[in-house]
């Protein structure tokens, strides 16, 4: 009888009540954390990238115009394949590639692509179109 009187106690039925609200408020926040996390993710990365990306289309279009493909069409897209790792894909588009020979569009292709870019965590592929 006794030990039903102590599991019973105010002192008890409090300290359970306690517990149970903090294990039940701490289980709420972590998943608020958990949700707000996965949607700033995005613009965190997005807000990484975007000076990147514009560096590196910066100067592959110095690049073309200090080597005779001057006004040449740069798009730069990409596919995001979570996190921090993008796959990106570098359009060049100039007239004066249809009037090169195979060789010198190769050569250009291959400079473009030796130029990189400033995250190691990204592929880019080049094409010309």
């Amino acid at each position: 009888m006794n030990i039903i009187k102590r599991l019973f106690s105010a002192e008890v039925l409090i300290m359970a009540a306690v517990t149970v609200i903090l294990i039940v408020s701490a289980f709420y926040l972590f998943s608020i954390t958990a949700s707000g996390l996965s949607a700033d993710d995005d613009s965190v990365w997005n807000d990484y990238y975007a000076p990147l990306e514009a560096d590196y289309v910066a100067e592959v279009r110095d690049y073309l115009n200090e080597n005779g493909f001057e006004d040449s069409g740069v798009s730069l897209t990409h596919i995001t394949s979570g996190g921090a790792d993008r796959a990106y894909t570098l359009s060049v588009h100039n007239k004066r590639f249809e009037k090169i020979d195979e060789a010198r569009r190769e050569e250009v292709l291959e400079l473009i692509e030796c130029m990189g870019f400033a995250d190691e965590r990204c592929t880019i592929t080049v094409r010309i179109v």
